[in-house]
């Protein structure tokens, strides 16, 4: 029962990737995030929030102004808060404390699109990342406390339409070696005019994470389990099957390995909790197909993907994901108990005239159970819907068992919520909600709510 209403949910709200259709010798873009449906290369925007904000229990008034500048090829976005305490009158700092400081006021800055263009380059914040065809890494995201932003990079480079480079980097505000992934991929006969063979490619990627980053400032919030680093291994091949102007379909393989964790405080772990089948290595395979669609031209467009997985135990699909880093020792303990599955990863994305966009993704085992949970994804977002009215959300779940905990708020989700009324062209109010991660007094990150009202001015240059 709990599987067919989480297939349901699945229908229903299903997430994944930019809609476009691929031109020929461009690598299909697994990527998810609706930052690439944001506004074209040639448009810049001021957007400046005047607002009340919650930040880790405490009361703030001020501003943020986010301008993006656009220019061809080249984006930069910002993200600059004025607020003061309101019962201390100071002015809040603390997004500008350690590591790269005064960097985290550049939200990103971009170079190129990502499999649209040969030089693709993003550092900043990270969202919806994917690496290859997501096997591994999919729906990642290098930052889950709002008011501690990121600096990471993210790249994808392609040389003659054969071989490429692509990968992620997650931190550069620590000292350590953080989530670091990596996948050279060929097409071989990709400079060739060989009709769909000329689309094949195959890549491997490598990830490893090394993190002991001390997040308390006291040497004990560092990642207990991560002393000598988690490792994974992949290896994948895709082809476009049909391209055409009204679909596009591609075929993907992908195999990979989670290596087991050599760390001395986890043996210790598994020593008084022993997992019931053992601790080693964990494997996985998947079949899939991704189609673009334009179904009434730019009126009406979809894209799906629909995924077969198989699975060893210890191994756990796409466990770098949007939940990773919220608690890596969390994701690493649960590796001990996850059971041999199988499981349908599915995805889908709507676009009604380019005005409005709704979707999800879900991860979905055959059995759902606590060692082998589903995690879904859903996003919307109109533009100007009846030239007034603006609505955008965000919303992911991790260790999902049970339908009834899809919508309930806790250490596994993350969200964002966004209501607003356009007064004017330029000139809007509205309302934010986010579920975050937020650092208390203690130095603790804890899963924390926020709502902001605010009036915003916004405006296209």
């Amino acid at each position: 029962m709990k599987r067919t209403l989480l297939l349901t949910l699945l229908c229903l709200f299903l997430y994944k990737g930019p809609i476009y259709a691929q031109e020929d010798n461009v690598f299909y873009n697994f990527d998810n995030s609706f930052e690439n449906l944001s506004a074209p290369d040639s448009i810049s925007l001021f957007t400046g929030a005047f607002a009340f904000a919650r930040i880790g229990g405490e009361n703030y008034a001020g501003a943020r102004f986010q301008p993006e500048l656009n220019l061809g090829k080249v984006g930069v976005g910002f993200d600059i808060p004025v607020y003061f305490n309101l019962e201390t009158g100071k002015f809040y700092s603390d997004e500008l404390k350690s590591g790269s400081g005064v960097l985290r006021l550049i939200s990103y800055v971009r170079y190129g699109r990502k499999k649209q263009d040969p030089v693709y380059l993003k550092m900043g914040q990270l969202r919806g990342e994917s690496i290859g065809y997501g096997s591994l890494l999919n729906n990642y995201n290098n930052t889950v406390s709002f008011e501690k932003r990121k600096v990471g990079l993210s790249y994808d480079i392609r040389i003659k339409k054969v071989i490429g480079i692509e990968g992620l980097y997650s931190d550069f505000n620590t000292e350590s070696f953080n989530l670091f992934a990596i996948r050279p991929y060929v097409r071989p006969f990709g400079s060739s005019d060989i009709p769909v063979i000329k689309t094949l490619d195959f890549g491997f990627t490598y990830i490893t994470d090394k993190d002991h980053t001390d997040r308390f400032g006291d040497n004990t919030g560092k990642n207990e389990f991560l002393s000598d680093g988690v490792n994974a291994y992949g290896f994948d091949m895709g082809i476009t099957l049909i391209n055409s102007s009204f679909i596009n379909l591609t075929g993907y393989a992908h195999l990979s390995k989670l290596a087991k964790i050599k760390s001395d405080s986890l043996a210790l772990f598994h020593q008084a909790v022993p997992p019931t089948q053992g601790y080693g290595e964990g494997k996985g395979m998947g079949l899939g197909l991704n189609a673009n669609m334009n179904v009434v031209g730019n009126f009406f467009r979809l894209n799906s993907r629909i995924e077969r997985l198989w699975y060893t135990d210890n191994y756990l699909p796409q466990f770098f994901d949007a939940h990773y880093e919220i608690n890596k020792d969390a994701k690493i303990l649960a590796l001990g108990n996850a059971k041999n599955k199988q499981g349908i990863y599915g995805s889908l994305t709507a676009s009604l005239m380019d005005k409005i966009l709704v979707g999800g993704n879900l991860l979905l085992p055959d059995n759902v159970s606590e060692e082998t949970p589903a995690s879904m994804q859903l996003n919307l977002r109109t533009k100007d819907l009846f030239d007034k009215i603006i609505i955008e959300g965000y919303y992911t779940k991790g260790n999902l068992v049970g339908f009834s905990d899809a919508f309930e708020f806790d250490e596994n989700s993350l969200a964002l919520m966004r209501f607003a009324y356009k007064i004017s062209p330029i000139v809007a109010t509205g309302i934010d909600y986010r579920w975050t991660w937020s650092k208390q007094e203690s130095g603790e990150y804890k899963a924390d709510n926020s709502v902001m009202p605010y009036i915003a001015l916004r405006f296209e240059f």
